[in-house]
């Protein structure tokens, strides 16, 4: 029978950090309507409030009415006959 090896005990193990504490926001609060008039007030700012309650009557769409635009003047060359340009593509000489 062969002795089984000594079995080391685990040397120093240092416990896991503690999590760090998170600060938690502060809840939420109502602002004081005092103070936002008065920041309103100081900023030049004008506060609406709209309602979401009940329909909404639109006002009657006006007739569609196309922009006038003044025509462009003709070419002055419009009275002169059409001449035909024939046009080719001369085969390029190589750049010394």
């Amino acid at each position: 029978m062969e002795a089984s090896a000594p079995v080391e005990a685990p040397a120093h193990v240092e416990p896991p950090a503690p999590a760090p504490v998170r600060a938690e926001p502060p809840a939420p609060h109502e602002p004081d309507p005092a103070e936002i008039e008065r920041a309103l007030r100081d900023s030049g700012l004008e506060m609406v409030q709209t309602r979401s309650s009940g329909p909404i009557e639109l006002p009657p769409d006006a007739e569609f009415v196309p922009a006038k635009r003044e025509r462009r003047p003709p070419p002055a060359d419009i009275d002169e006959p059409l001449v035909q340009v024939q046009t080719t593509r001369d085969t390029p000489e190589p750049k010394p």
